[in-house]
Formats: C-alpha cells, structure tokens, sequence
C-alpha cells in the first residue's frame, strides 16, 4: 500500500479579497536595557537607603552626637541635646568631603563605600564646671576626668558663653566658635582647686 501525501490545494480567494497579512510581531524593550534600567533603580534604591538610614548625612547645625570609638575609626550616632550622652554639638555640616572646618573646630568625616559621604564640623559639648584632658587616640579629642585628680594638663570649664562672649571669660583662656555662637573659657584645673 502506497499512500501519496499531499498537500491541499490552497483555498480559493474571493474576487477582490486581498490576502491576510501575518499579525506583526510585538517588539518591546531589548533586554539589555531592560538590565540597565534594573540597575538603576536598585542602586538608586541602595544610595537613599543608606542616606536616610544615616545620622550623619542628616546632621544639619544645631543637631547633637554621640562621638565615640578610636580617633582613626570614630562613630556617629545622633542623640538628643539634652541627654547626658551627647559628645558634639554640628556647627556646620558642609557639602563636600573635600571643604575644610575652621579651627577651632573638630572635623569629622564620614565616606561610605555605599551612598552619601559626610563632614560635619563640631563643637565638643561640655558642662560648665568639668574638667577635661586631651586624649590623642580617641574619637572626641578629649575625655572627661575627674577634677580632683586633675594633673598639668587638665583644663576646667570655668564658663560656656552663649554669644559672642569672649571678654566675659575674664583671666580663663577662650576658644569661641561662630556657629553655634559659643565661647568655652578654660583654665588650669589644679589653679581652680
């Protein structure tokens, strides 16, 4: 048995019936830029993550911190100004990492390898009537001692001025900062026993 396989004939076509185009195929984005695009977004989601997951870059002037660890690792967490754990007050939080803080500010610079770098220029928060020693290895510059076992090196605050207030610190030794506008007078804190 033999069986011939053919083809049908095609179908007739009407008079004036033109033939059916074949329906035109979608074409969309490549996918190339379909990556492109995704990696964008994801690392556009990553940058304001890290921004607005950061106290640092949210520092604005007049805002306090907690300044702590080692001088060439230090951390910044922002804390309310009235709390006693507050190291800094933000004189000035600059734009680029590149400007520099007048003295006698302290500056502190944050560069992430993720998002937004920061540095702020910093006003160290003491209490009148405390003594302190500079510490060359911390974070602060400064650490807070006892006054009476103060040495040659230990300074009292005898006076924090807010304003322009350098000739009210008398004998005491000022450092005034503009922004805030604060004046620390210092003296010798075995002269002040």
């Amino acid at each position: 048995m033999s069986s011939d396989v053919s083809t049908p004939p095609p179908a007739p076509q009407q008079p004036g019936q033109q033939p059916q185009p074949e329906p035109k195929r979608k074409k969309g984005l490549p996918r190339w830029l379909i990556s492109i695009i995704a990696l964008v977004v994801i690392g556009g989601g990553v940058y304001a993550y890290n921004y607005f997951t950061n106290d640092a870059v949210q520092a604005k002037a007049g805002d306090c911190a907690k300044i702590s660890g080692a001088k060439d690792k230090p951390e910044y967490a922002a804390v309310a100004c009235d709390s006693g754990t507050a190291t800094h007050v933000v004189g000035k939080a600059l734009s680029n990492t590149s400007d520099t803080c007048a003295d006698p500010y302290i500056s502190y610079t944050m560069t992430a390898s993720r998002g937004p770098d920061a540095k702020l220029c910093l006003v160290p928060k003491m209490e009148e009537g405390a003594c302190y020693k500079e510490d060359k290895g911390a974070a602060t510059d400064f650490v807070k001692v006892d006054c009476g076992a103060a040495d040659d090196e230990t300074l009292k605050v005898t006076k924090i001025v807010t304003g322009a207030g350098e000739a009210a610190c008398g004998e005491a030794a000022p450092i005034s900062f503009p922004e805030p506008p604060t004046t620390l007078c210092f003296a010798p804190a075995k002269a002040q026993q």
